[in-house]
């Protein structure tokens, strides 16, 4: 078998295993979906509605709130009625007020019949108390409302009976008068009435630049994505970003301030996400690189060490060097012996890289077994995983740090080591050092 075929092979099998590992974990969880409806209009909506249609096929209980900001401007034009804004809040008058409701509907609507079309039960419902937001620093929100409660019990109850429910973002008051409310608000608003996993914001844009962006003392180093876009941005991060940014288009301020919300009611993961390019949420949802920016609650970054469980997965990980000389082959007898000298990095329990301190005579230690899943190589996750060795090296106040390596030396050198011999290396490891192999020592003075 050809050696680039077998690459292939490994890298598909890679990733069905990640699929199907992001399908038991996910399933029966809930994700919250907010769709701006500026979508509709695409000609990649249906294959995104045949994307979330499969996402509940596998499990995934699927709640959708559809943004209403392009429907209702062309609605109200088409009457010869312009609307006001205040901080990004539309000001509804009461002469607007049924050509609002009229376009909310109408877009939960166009929605419902997407869902129909792929075989999906969906339904929309009043499950929204509101009230006015009234008047606020001499500003008269009119019909603008906001939202009061949420008629948790019938959403879970629907969500049971296999419905996907789809929330206008239009509330009434106990007296039945309709405000109109931010569907933005009401997406974050509903993680503090549900248990929910994941929410999305859905629209034309993938997510924060990094164009133009003012860095702090926590977002000098930020995971990027291949575009140029925020890959993944933890709520402090998040936070500071709104902080220097103050140039940050309305949206994607709206996004990252309702996205820390929603983490600190409770959701893991918040995906601002593109729904133009095909098949982005699956890749979101299925893989640990999406195609958005990700604001995450929890660490996202998990370097922790090996347990007996993660051996069959460092060993697969592994198996790619072995087969190009890369590394030496180890087995499974082998890991356990020096389990406690490894270290995973884990991104949702799953295994995407592996490394290994060893500890010699005279305080010498050595980095070994870096290994980095086929699909994640240019992920920094190699560089994590060193990174974290050499310091873990300095906390047991190591006098040297080597290693072995017969391709490597070019990165290596980027992260700190210098070329060495073979007399650098401990006693007990010179004696067993492989003439054939021929590998090159590279050491680091700590």
């Amino acid at each position: 078998m050809p050696a680039n075929y077998r690459q292939l092979n490994n890298a598909l099998a890679s990733a069905i295993r990640e699929v199907f590992s992001y399908i038991s974990r996910f399933k029966g969880q809930l994700f919250i979906l907010k769709i701006e409806d500026s979508l509709l209009e695409q000609p990649a909506f249906p294959v995104l509605i045949r994307d979330i249609a499969q996402l509940h096929n596998v499990g995934i209980k699927i709640v959708i709130v559809p943004g209403t900001r392009t429907s209702i401007d062309r609605q109200l034009n088409a009457y010869g009625l312009k609307s006001s804004f205040k901080n990004g809040i539309r000001l509804t008058s009461e002469e607007a007020l049924p050509l609002v409701e009229q376009a909310s509907l109408g877009a939960a609507q166009r929605v419902l019949s997407h869902l129909t079309a792929n075989g999906i039960n969906g339904i929309q419902g009043n499950w929204v108390q509101a009230r006015s937001l009234g008047i606020a620093d001499g500003t008269d929100y009119m019909r603008t409302g906001k939202i009061e409660r949420i008629e948790r019990g019938i959403i879970e109850k629907l969500l049971q009976e296999g419905f996907i429910p789809i929330l206008p973002p239009i509330g009434w008051n106990k007296l039945g008068h309709a405000y109109n409310i931010s569907s933005t608000e009401l997406a974050t608003e509903l993680c503090r009435y549900l248990p929910v996993g994941k929410l999305f914001f859905i629209g034309e844009e993938s997510g924060i630049k990094t164009e133009g962006l003012i860095r702090g003392k926590l977002t000098k180093k930020l995971e990027l994505s291949d575009h140029g876009l925020i890959s993944a941005v933890d709520i402090d991060q998040a936070t500071e970003i709104l902080k220097t940014n103050h140039q940050l288009p309305f949206a994607q301020r709206e996004y990252l301030e309702n996205s820390i919300r929603a983490c600190r009611n409770g959701v893991k993961r918040v995906h601002l996400l593109c729904g133009i390019t095909q098949g982005n949420i699956l890749q979101e949802v299925f893989s640990s690189r999406g195609n958005g920016t990700m604001v995450y609650a929890n660490e996202y970054w998990n370097l922790r060490p090996a347990a007996i469980d993660d051996i069959p997965d460092m060993l697969r990980i592994m198996q790619t060097y072995v087969e190009r000389k890369l590394l030496i082959s180890r087995s499974q007898e082998d890991i356990e012996a020096k389990l406690g000298d490894y270290v995973v990095y884990a991104v949702d329990n799953a295994i995407h890289g592996c490394g290994a301190l060893h500890a010699f005579e005279k305080n010498s230690y050595e980095v070994a077994a870096i290994a980095v899943g086929t699909n994640y190589k240019d992920a920094g996750i190699g560089e994590a995983v060193v990174n974290f060795l050499i310091e873990k090296a300095k906390k047991q106040k190591a006098k040297k740090l080597f290693l072995l390596t017969t391709q490597a030396s070019d990165w290596f050198y980027t992260l700190g080591f210098k070329d060495g011999t073979v007399n650098d290396l401990p006693k007990s490891k010179r004696e067993k050092y492989n003439q054939n192999r021929n590998s090159k020592v590279m050491v680091m003075g700590m």
